[in-house]
């Protein structure tokens, strides 16, 4: 709201001077004109951010229990309102009825109204505070966080990014269409789950989208080897497969492979329902749309992705003289052939592995364990390298297509001239995973809700309940809640939990699970959130969404994250051509140049961790998906945040089946009662009372001081504000509601209710300013022109034609906007660079009027045409125009073909006017294509 005080504040201003100089009023009447629409937009935009009743958990009639709140979701769920307001939190369920759609971000159909007021609250608590703003979504795993996440993208881009024709919006939904194969697959618990942890910051600069900055914080890539038997690999392969033509096929050679013959892709017929041909089919062709929208040849990642599943193929069996041999060289030369290098040298590599001893390195032979794990390293290491590559590339394309540079989340405010650019950062979190998978995806998933979770407790019950003591404030009713700080502790603690001992126990030269599980029991033997299995090298952990269990040595499988030197030289410039896989390996290529160019038995890292910049250093997944959270938990905590909880309506995944059971055991992990409980009886709201005076001294009839003043000062002015607020109560006589404040020492806590309403009277005060400079500014207008006025009525009563003021018409009392010209600025001499057509009237507010020099002889510039050109002819509004394709408009569906009645032009540029059931939509003009009648003839069709 800051930007729509300083246009009052200018008009203020601006009306003080009209007395004293003579202005051009056609610029003056545009100017008013656009600040009255936006006051009405504002307004209008406002009372739309208050849910009802019905949509706030808040407003919960009777005593607040499990049971009640469990019962009005599932009203709401029959309902089909899916979306819930807590508060600030926004609760989603999942019915399971609608996918999520193949063109990412364009999920026209189910968007909800409470999703849509989320962005705007989002949007205007940035413009207000100027400080960025983080929305994280969270759940279980298939609790439809994805598809929330996806449109909340839509509505931020459709408020603040100028909606989908934009560059921006096509771009970001390009980026996530090509993405999100990568990433999705299969499992027993959701049927398309994410991999990773999905960040899309945008930056906001004079409440427009200016670039976006893509991050995923993926869990690791040992799903492309070995994972559960009823579960499926990454959707990548399984779509290529599926999309590719034959000629494609014969290119790659992948002719007459299927799922069943690949090995990285074969798994049980049960998930294999959910994944038709067709669907695959329509995603590859997308795919490779998006790719091209990107600038991003496919060539060459289908070249890689087709030789990681023929990698898969290779069988190794003894050979002669203890040297290794493959079953069949079809796999291993197609492979050599799409990586462009010799497929001797490639075999070599596989089979045989250099250990540095005293300085020297010696050739050693692989056993058939060994060789299967070096072909798996090798696969993993090219599938998690181009993933890498594919982000890196999309947030070059995006930041070289934006207007301003990319703003740090973590740093604030960013001031560049008069405009403020800050983040708005949405988060789609992995989900937590209660059924047995994957162990190191399932262990660093849940470590991440585990972090999300407690960073939610932190926010909204620790750190409010620790301002309770330290301004001795006593709670009426008690707040109990899970603490999960025990479990985090026992997880990520530096050097101490369960992550770094794994890094450690992974470190040894032969890694062995006996001796990881004696280290955790020396450590965390003693710990309420741990049982260890000594006998079966197990541990259970006590995750705040239940009990999972964990296997030692699966564990120290899937950490290792490392692969041989010579694994790299098959990449140089020697032995390889492909400009790809170089760009893939570049700095490790460096390195062995450097060091005289040949392998040595040294070790680099698979993939690296782009959170912590590039490190060449052998690594484990596990450390590396830490330092990727912290770094997360720091965007958090540099930010104002907003969740989203998902819920899962049933665990079987049924569209719209309401398991009471499963929904309720979700409401008590997500700790929905005892945040309705501090929302509803406690005092959830902290403010500095100077930090309340700035947001709301408006109300009050006091002014600020000069900045000497005290904290009591600032005490004094908080009290006379709510003073305020209750005479505006009284007089208006509005039932009174629950409302509570207490004053502390150095803050005023506010109950909901309570900061609701002040927000709502806030807007009223702001609305009532606005209007009366509007009718001040009426006043001397008509004042001004009073001698016209009378001069015009003399001129009619003598039956003239006397030229009426330009100020001055028969219908003066209506409103403004309903009476003024709209008149088209010249394009030879634009009025300050300002388009009175564009919706963005941002600049307005930084016009400064110029009097000096001023033509006060210039007419008034014409009014709109009142028809259009068409083949010659002059066609009179309103005419018959065709829709030459399906759109969209304000949640119409306008089709192909279908007649419709214009009205007119729009204020909107290249934009008409179409009258569409008792609504009038602005279209764009090159959407439709004139139609002409007989009809149409006489006066409403003229020759030129």
């Amino acid at each position: 709201m800051s930007l729509f005080m300083e246009s009052i504040y200018m008009h203020q201003k601006y009306w003080q001077h009209l007395k004293h100089i003579d202005l051009d009023k056609e610029r003056t009447f545009r100017h008013l004109r656009c600040l009255e629409e936006y006051v009405i937009k504002t307004d209008r935009k406002l009372r739309n951010l208050r849910p009802s009743m019905e949509e706030d958990l808040c407003q919960l009639p009777g005593p607040v229990t499990e049971e009640s709140v469990c019962r009005h979701l599932y009203h709401r769920f029959e309902r089909h309102q899916y979306h819930t307001f807590l508060g600030s939190t926004l609760i989603a369920l999942n019915p399971h009825t609608h996918r999520l759609p193949y063109k990412a971000l364009h999920c026209n159909k189910g968007l909800s109204r409470n999703l849509r007021l989320l962005v705007t609250k989002v949007l205007h608590q940035v413009a207000e505070l100027r400080q960025s703003h983080s929305v994280v979504v969270s759940g279980e795993t298939g609790s439809g966080k994805t598809r929330t996440f996806m449109e909340l993208l839509r509505h931020l881009y459709d408020q603040a990014g100028g909606g989908q024709e934009t560059d921006t919006f096509k771009v970001i939904s390009a980026a996530v269409t090509a993405l999100r194969p990568f990433d999705t697959t299969a499992t027993i618990a959701n049927q398309e789950s994410s991999r990773s942890c999905w960040s899309i910051e945008c930056a906001v600069s004079n409440r427009a989208i200016a670039s976006a900055h893509l991050t995923l914080h993926s869990l690791s890539y040992n799903r492309l080897t070995e994972r559960p038997t009823v579960e499926r690999c990454y959707d990548v392969f399984y779509m290529i497969l599926a999309g590719m033509s034959e000629e494609e096929k014969v290119k790659y050679h992948l002719s007459g492979q299927s799922t069943e013959s690949l090995a990285y892709l074969s798994s049980l017929d049960v998930l294999r329902k959910s994944t038709s041909s067709r669907r695959y089919r329509e995603k590859y062709t997308l795919w490779k749309e998006a790719l091209a929208m990107l600038g991003i040849p496919h060539t060459e990642i289908l070249e890689i992705l087709s030789a990681i599943l023929l990698l898969g193929n290779i069988v190794f069996v003894q050979g002669e003289e203890q040297e290794l041999a493959v079953t069949g060289n079809s796999p291993l030369h197609s492979a050599a052939k799409l990586l462009k290098i010799p497929a001797d040298k490639l075999l070599r590599c596989l089979t045989t592995q250099l250990v540095p001893v005293r300085g020297k390195s010696a050739l050693f032979t692989n056993t058939i364990q060994q060789a299967n794990t070096r072909r798996n390293t090798l696969a993993q290491s090219l599938y998690g390298r181009l993933f890498q590559y594919l982000v890196n590339k999309i947030n070059q394309s995006t930041e070289s297509r934006a207007a301003h540079p990319r703003a740090s989340s973590q740093s604030g405010n960013h001031h560049s001239g008069s405009s403020v650019t800050n983040t708005v950062n949405v988060i789609d979190c992995i989900g937590f995973q209660n059924v047995q998978g994957t162990q190191l995806e399932q262990l660093c998933g849940n470590i991440c809700s585990e972090a999300i979770q407690h960073f939610y407790n932190m926010s909204t019950f620790h750190e409010i309940l620790d301002s309770f003591d330290e301004e001795k404030i006593m709670l009426q009713s008690s707040i109990r809640w899970y603490d999960n700080s025990a479990t985090i502790q026992l997880l990520s603690q530096k050097n101490m939990g369960l992550i770094s001992l794994l890094y450690f126990e992974s470190k040894e030269h032969q890694p062995a699970p006996h001796s990881l599980i004696k280290k955790i029991d020396k450590v965390h033997g003693h710990s309420d959130s741990l049982e260890i299995d000594k006998s079966g090298n197990q541990f259970t952990v006590h995750h705040f969404g239940g009990k999972i269990t964990y296997n030692c040595e699966i564990l120290l499988l899937e950490d290792k994250n490392s692969m041989p030197d010579e694994m790299v030289a098959l990449f140089g410039k020697k032995g390889v051509t492909s400009s790809l896989l170089s760009k893939l390996y570049s700095r490790e290529l460096k390195d062995l140049e450097a060091n005289g160019g040949k392998a040595k038995g040294y070790s680099y890292c698979a993939v690296p961790c782009p959170s912590i910049g590039y490190n060449m250093q052998p690594g484990c997944y596990g450390q590396d998906f830490l330092y990727s959270l912290d770094c997360l938990m720091q965007t958090l905590a540099f930010s104002n945040t907003t969740f989203v909880r998902c819920i899962k309506a049933s665990e079987s995944g049924t569209p719209h089946l309401w398991d009471a059971e499963y929904v309720h055991r979700q409401v008590v992990m997500l700790e929905v009662l005892e945040t309705t409980k501090l929302l509803t009886s406690g005092l959830p709201h902290k403010l500095s009372y100077k930090d309340f005076v700035h947001k709301y001294q408006c109300i009050s009839k006091l002014r600020l001081r000069p900045p000497s003043w005290t904290l009591e000062h600032y005490r004094e002015f908080t009290q006379d504000i709510i003073d305020q607020y209750l005479q505006e109560l009284e007089s208006k006589s509005i039932p009174y509601q629950t409302s509570s404040w207490v004053f502390g020492k150095k803050h005023i806590f506010l109950s909901d209710d309570f900061s609701r309403q002040l927000d709502m009277l806030l807007n009223d005060v702001r609305v009532k300013s606005a209007c009366k400079i509007q009718a001040a500014f009426r006043g001397w207008l008509i004042r001004d022109s009073w001698q016209g006025i009378i001069e015009h009525r003399r001129t009619h009563r003598r039956g003239g034609k006397g030229k009426v003021p330009q100020a001055y018409d028969s219908g003066y009392n209506t409103p403004l906007s309903h009476r003024l010209p709209h008149p088209k600025p010249p394009t030879s001499q634009p009025i300050d660079n300002y388009n009175l057509y564009s919706k963005n009237t941002d600049h307005l507010f930084h016009w400064k009027p110029t009097f000096k020099n001023m033509d006060m002889g210039t007419p008034p510039l014409p009014d709109k045409r009142k028809y259009s050109i068409s083949r010659g002819m002059k066609v009179y509004f309103p005419q018959v125009r065709v829709m030459k394709e399906n759109i969209n408009v304000e949640g119409y569906e306008l089709k192909e073909n279908s007649e419709v009645l214009c009205v007119g032009y729009s204020s909107r540029p290249s934009h008409v006017s179409i009258a569409f059931q008792n609504d009038i939509l602005e279209v764009p003009f090159e959407k439709t294509s004139i139609r002409i009648t007989n009809q149409l003839h006489g006066p409403e069709l003229q020759k030129l």
